[in-house]
């Protein structure tokens, strides 16, 4: 206790030292550990990392009417706002803004900021309070900071990121004394949301608050070296497939430090990973322990350099986290502290202040030994920059009667060839489909990270590594591409070569991945083996109202889903049946396809918790279709697709086996050994084979094995026998 009380005490007297001596910090580099990191950071979605008003005018405001005019204009603008206002209602703020709070900060009392389809803006150094209904309300906006703010006491929540956003920092700020804090999805049904949620939070201070600090859905959020002290129910909510890191924090006198939300069971729609390491908690209480599984921030930002022990955290947290001296002082850089895969850009630049008469920038790959250049303008051409190599560089800004020294930063290169593909190399279960609208899926798009120098690319794909002019597929100039002609449960490697200005090629990587895929044959295929974007979970658990046949149901209550699988029955006219538990707490919808062709659809409708067949007749399907159910839901949970039951009504070919296409016979009369596949890539069976005299392989070979009817694939090794991919064939 009198440590404690020896803390706070210190921390008290540090804040007001700050604010006294303010210039003396500024000219000694305050700012050296304020700047962004973290995912708004990162260069997508037209945005090279979160510049806000970065190279706009600067503009001071000391009314609440210039203050509005500003912030909603369009076009790029560093708004400095001087003082404190009062009033009613929303500050509406359109793309490319910085809104700084100057001196000690300024305070926005009893209305709220509000974001709504925009991007890169930047909020420093606030205070909002009494907010209706949101201190910040932020819908469908990519690339945010907020930093430097204290938030309480408004009227619903007190930073809320929904509705499809994306790629957020929030950094230094003090939330304290709310109920629900900051929220980072739209709740556990809302498809806007897939793939999305992009948030890391650190250097916070949670005091005194009850939950939501933060709640993340859907994405992937990194929380580390916040500052939790007096929390009533929870810390960091985590549901719907999210994925979190929570590192490096520190809990005190804190209920629930990780909450699992929604659920507990791994298998239900709900549920999402979280890995916890280096967390100290100190007089918690509830859960600790996450999933023990994340994502990995280093992948997208470099964040090491900023990363402090817990042990650490609550003095460096209340010492900096809120309002700050000055802070309109500080000038960020582009490409963003941290930021990693870089390209061969042409020049740095920095955003502004004012009054300043020259600049002096320090640049090389080595802290201790930077070359110094004076210049006049906030921009800086570097000497030719390498691939793969980390840049440190700093700018100090000359004004009249002092010297603003400017924080470290760093950047890496990207490789001079392209990275980081998707799926990702040695993908075993790569989705052939992704999410596109409520109702619709798309097939995926290859992608990966633009090669450091590269002005288009040469993709290749093909079922083997050894690639030919076949294999070639396009010349993307962007670092994606979507092969239409991707089928289920077969390996695919492809390269991705980068073209550079001088038409030099620099050859890629070969990566692979397996698509996913099961096949139906006539009679009933369960759905939970058609899962792509939906969840499968089991129903005997407690608190379900229902026994599924298998046990096992498709849920899309955490929004849409997709399930999926491919015919592996005879072109054929069919009955198909879906059964699926109908509700009684809300409205969902249902679509059948036959490849993207739309069959049938169908709406779930409050149907007093009960099993339902719907029936499709004269379904034509031809071997090797698609068969895919869509869902949603808009209200309750209530599309729980139990199975898919087909009838063969009438055959549209004549019986026979499907023979194995090889292109070129081997030699005659020559022994092999044939590797015998399941569609995942599993290795089921090694047999001796030998060719006819004509160099073909007899149907005994594979048809007397003990396997199941379905589809396989094999290959065949041996002296003098030419490499080639995995051929098919279909045992009846």
């Amino acid at each position: 206790m009198l440590f404690r009380f020896l803390l706070n005490f210190v921390m008290k007297f540090y804040r007001t030292l700050t604010l006294i001596s303010g210039l003396f910090f500024i000219t000694t580099g305050l700012f050296a550990n304020n700047g962004l990191i973290g995912w708004a950071t990162c260069n997508t979605l037209g945005q090279n990392g979160t510049t806000g008003g970065g190279r706009g005018q600067i503009v001071r405001v000391n009314t609440k009417a210039a203050l509005e005019q500003y912030a909603k204009a369009s076009g790029d603008y560093i708004i400095l706002v001087e003082g404190s206002f009062t009033g009613t209602g929303v500050l509406q703020v359109s793309s490319n803004k910085t809104i700084v709070g100057t001196g000690n900060g300024a305070t926005f009392d009893g209305f709220g900021i509000d974001v709504k389809d925009k991007q890169n803006i930047i909020l420093r150094n606030l205070t909002i309070k009494n907010a209706k209904p949101d201190a910040i309300a932020m819908r469908n906006t990519h690339h945010v900071w907020v930093d430097h703010c204290d938030l309480s006491n408004s009227d619903d929540g007190l930073f809320d990121f929904t509705i499809g956003s994306d790629y957020l920092t929030v950094s230094w700020t003090l939330f304290h004394d709310h109920d629900k804090v900051a929220l980072a999805n739209s709740g556990t049904q809302h498809f806007e949301d897939v793939g999305k949620n992009k948030v890391c939070y650190h250097h916070n201070w949670f005091n005194n608050t009850v939950q939501r600090n933060p709640r993340i859905g859907y994405g992937m959020g990194h929380v580390f070296n916040n500052y939790y002290s007096n929390v009533s129910s929870y810390c960091v909510g985590y549901h719907t497939g999210a994925s979190v890191l929570i590192e490096n924090n520190y809990f005190y006198k804190s209920k629930s430090p990780l909450n699992q939300m929604y659920t507990s069971v791994s298998t239900a729609a709900n549920y999402a990973d979280a890995e916890e390491r280096g967390n100290i908690f100190d007089s918690t209480s509830g859960n600790k322990k996450g999933t023990g599984k994340s994502f990995d921030p280093a992948q997208y930002y470099n964040y090491a350099f900023m990363l402090d022990d817990a042990a650490d955290v609550p003095a460096i947290v209340q010492s900096k986290a809120g309002n700050v001296y000055g802070i309109e002082y500080e000038y960020l850089p582009s490409p963003a502290n941290g930021a990693i895969d870089v390209r061969n850009i042409g020049e740095l630049w920095w955003s502004g202040i004012e009054n300043v008469q020259s600049w002096e920038v320090y640049f090389g790959t080595d802290p201790d030994s930077m070359v110094k250049t004076s210049m006049t303008g906030r921009s800086f051409r570097p000497e030719e920059l390498l691939p793969d190599t980390e840049y440190f560089w700093k700018v100090n800004a000359i004004k009249a009667d002092t010297t603003i020294e400017g924080s470290l930063w760093r950047f890496h290169t990207a490789p001079a060839k392209a990275s980081k593909p998707y799926p990702a190399n040695g993908e075993l279960h790569a989705k052939l489909r992704q999410a596109n609208t409520e109702t619709t899926t798309i097939p995926t798009v290859l992608s990966w990270i633009p090669a450091f120098e590269a002005i288009s690319y040469k993709v290749y794909l093909d079922t083997t590594p050894d690639f030919s002019d076949s294999s070639y597929q396009a010349s993307p100039a962007t670092a994606s591409i979507a092969p239409g002609q991707l089928r289920f449960g077969v390996k695919y490697y492809w390269r991705v070569d980068a073209v550079i200005n001088n038409n030099t090629i620099i050859e890629g990587d070969t990566w692979d991945f397996i698509s996913d895929v099961y096949y139906s044959q006539e009679g009933i295929t369960e759905c939970e083996h058609m899962v792509l974007n939906g969840r499968a979970f089991k129903e005997e658990q407690s608190g379900v109202w229902f026994k599924a046949s298998n046990n096992w149901v498709v849920s899309g209550e955490a929004g849409p889903g997709t399930m999926s699988s491919v015919w592996g029955g005879p072109d054929a006219i069919c009955k198909v049946s879906i059964d699926y538990f109908d509700e009684s707490d809300g409205n969902g919808w249902y679509g059948f396809y036959v490849n993207d062709t739309y069959v049938r659809g169908w709406a779930a409708s409050r149907n007093n918790d009960q099993m339902v067949t719907v029936n499709i007749e004269n379904v034509r399907i031809l071997r090797e279709n698609e068969l895919r159910i869509a869902f949603y839901t808009n209200s309750g949970e209530l599309c729980r697709t139990d199975k898919m039951n087909i009838l063969i009504t009438e055959n549209l070919e004549e019986p026979q086996q499907l023979q194995p296409v090889v292109s070129t016979p081997y030699p005659p009369n020559q022994e092999m050994s044939m590797n015998i596949y399941a569609v995942s890539g599993l290795l089921l069976k090694t047999i001796t084979v030998r060719s006819d005299a004509d160099g073909r392989l007899s149907d005994q070979h594979w048809m007397e094995l003990p396997l199941p009817s379905g589809l396989y694939f094999y290959t065949v090794q041996g002296e003098n026998i030419p490499t080639r991919g995995a051929q098919r064939f279909f045992k009846p």
